[in-house]
């Protein structure tokens, strides 16, 4: 059985109220022999990280976005705090529950949920940013994400990722590199639980011209 509580998430010059799950240890444990781990169950650096980046980053207001992966939701409904329309969306039904609580819990409107796998993404709607944290480490499923890229952002629009560093995301953005998409690469580094992360923010735009490349990645080049 999920438990739940609240913790306050310090944004820089702001804190906002976030539902986390409470006995997140004992599911993980619990799960150790499935297919799938339930990773949404635990609020990982990267989400925080790319939470103050939108904090602190551009005007959202007016501007449509897609949380991928989300999880608790917590980039999303920054981005929602600062004037955005969000679409948060995991295939885990009760993480989205859980995120809609936290929406709820900070009266921050203008936050939507659906339930969405990427290997079978049923979300027609386009967007001005697609937002991610940690969700590019996966080789097999990275093809599917480069296509809701393709098939769910609006011209002019940009994709935000934020990454612990692993190689297989590492990877990924490369293929993006080659491919010409766009990326600029930013760090920003998180305390979390007395350790410190050190947490790649990636900005991706579609092919169209020279791309810089960061040198986090050109080694792999």
């Amino acid at each position: 059985m999920i438990k739940t509580k609240e913790i306050e998430v310090d944004l820089g010059n702001r804190t906002i109220k976030l539902k986390i799950v409470k006995n997140s240890s004992e599911i993980l444990m619990e799960s150790i022999h499935d297919e799938e781990t339930p990773v949404w169950v635990e609020l990982w650096p990267s989400s925080l990280a790319l939470a103050r980046w939108i904090w602190n980053g551009p005007r959202l207001e007016g501007k449509s976005v897609m949380e991928l992966g989300a999880g608790f939701g917590l980039p999303g409904i920054v981005a929602a705090l600062k004037g955005a329309q969000v679409l948060l969306t995991d295939y885990v039904k009760e993480a989205m529950d859980i995120a809609a609580e936290t929406a709820a819990l900070n009266n921050i409107k203008g936050v939507r949920t659906a339930l969405a796998d990427w290997r079978c993404f049923n979300i027609a709607e386009t967007f001005d940013v697609i937002i991610g944290s940690d969700i590019m480490y996966h080789p097999d499923l990275n093809p599917y994400l480069k296509k809701i890229f393709q098939k769910n952002l609006r011209p002019g629009g940009k994709v935000v990722m934020a990454d612990a560093g692993r190689r297989d995301s590492l990877a990924f953005i490369r293929e993006l590199l080659v491919e010409q998409w766009q990326v600029l690469e930013e760090h920003i580094k998180i305390r979390q639980d007395k350790f410190d992360y050190r947490i790649f923010i990636y900005q991706i735009e579609p092919q169209g011209s020279v791309p810089q490349i960061p040198a986090v990645v050109n080694h792999l080049l």
